[in-house]
């Protein structure tokens, strides 16, 4: 597990935040590495000051109630070395996610062991050549000595000095060495260089736009304005460039297994035949869209029937209000009516049969 193999390596360089704990679940350590507590940021802030020695001086001088500007302080750190945004606060207070929070540490952690192998390795070649470093000295002063001899001795130090020809590329040699080929060389219209020196100012006034966006961007190219940290010194931005090419070196090492693996056998396969059934699938594939058309179009129409059955039914049973009548379905509306003109039709009748002499 991912936080086990952090809390191991954090006992092993010595961080004084974990002294007098010990943890075995791995909830546990979980809980300890990625929730937010000040325990968590205490962790954090030993490893931005290993990671970055003068970062103990910034946090120094602030105070134990001023945690806000120690976790932003340690977000621009994260921001200076590319491994985060300086607007990530959540990822150093312990609440992003677990697993960009792990992939941080272990970014962070993966320095602290070079720097101390690379002081280690400094002091320990210091005190072995103790004893012997002004020897060391005086050798390489009489090297020195004689090399510099060996130089201004040399008959070609005036020939590198004031070279006859500048060390042009070989297709303008011959131009500056042949005055014929210099004084045969064409000259162009006043009217185009005119053009060309046009095409050239707005071609570097496009460029100067587009270097002014990116200083923009770069804010580490500005002053330090009131109230912003320190900026990083030359070691630290070497650190962030080295870390930097070791990712990149590591992902083309990585794109080139799987290349040998896995695409180098497809891309020396041959091209494959083109079919001669394209017009025939071409076809084929119209008269599908046209049969989907069709497919549709029925189904709308059979929906359409659907719905129109459904209102029908639904106004037949349903009761409806009529003039002068209370609530009432259609079918029953329409039996009332036959029923009264059944009765009118009865009555006409018999009127029709009194008048009618005898």
């Amino acid at each position: 597990m991912v936080a086990v193999n952090l809390y191991e390596l954090l006992k092993k360089l010595g961080c004084p935040a974990l002294e007098g704990v010990f943890l075995w679940k791995p909830e546990d350590i979980q809980r300890l590495l990625c929730t937010p507590s000040p325990h968590q940021l205490d962790i954090l802030e030993w490893i931005c000051i290993s990671v970055y020695p003068p970062f103990r001086d910034q946090l120094a001088s602030l105070g134990e109630s001023q945690t806000d500007v120690k976790i932003k302080s340690m977000a621009k750190l994260g921001s200076d070395l590319m491994l985060c945004r300086a607007s990530d606060l959540d990822l150093i207070e312990g609440k992003a996610s677990t697993k960009k929070q792990h992939h941080f540490l272990e970014q962070l952690v993966a320095v602290i062991p070079t720097l101390q192998s690379m002081k280690a390795s400094v002091s320990g070649s210091l005190s072995s050549t103790s004893s012997s470093q002004e020897d060391h000295f005086l050798e390489m002063v009489r090297k020195n000595e004689k090399f510099l001899k060996q130089v201004f001795c040399s008959p070609d130090l005036q020939a590198v000095l004031s070279p006859k020809c500048p060390p042009w590329s070989s297709d303008i040699k011959p131009l500056l060495l042949n005055e014929e080929a210099v004084r045969k060389r064409s000259r162009l219209p006043r009217v185009s260089l005119e053009k060309t020196l046009l095409e050239v100012s707005k071609e570097l006034e496009e460029t100067a736009a587009v270097l002014q966006d990116l200083r923009a961007q770069c804010s580490f190219l500005h002053g330090n304005p009131a109230g912003a940290t320190q900026p990083l010194d030359n070691a630290t931005m070497l650190q962030a460039l080295k870390l930097a090419a070791s990712d990149f070196g590591q992902l083309l090492v990585a794109f080139e297994q799987v290349y040998q693996s896995e695409l180098q056998k497809h891309c020396e396969r041959p091209v494959p035949p083109l079919s001669p059934c394209g017009p025939l699938f071409k076809a084929l594939q119209r008269d599908l869209l046209l049969c989907v058309q069709e497919l549709k179009s029925l189904a709308q129409i059979t929906e359409t029937s659907e719905n129109i059955v459904n209102t029908v039914d639904r106004q037949q049973k349903e009761k409806i209000p009529w003039r002068g009548s209370a609530k009432a379905t259609l079918p029953s509306k329409l039996k009332d009516l036959h029923e009264k003109y059944k009765v009118i039709y009865a009555l006409l009748h018999e009127l029709s049969v009194i008048k009618t002499p005898a």
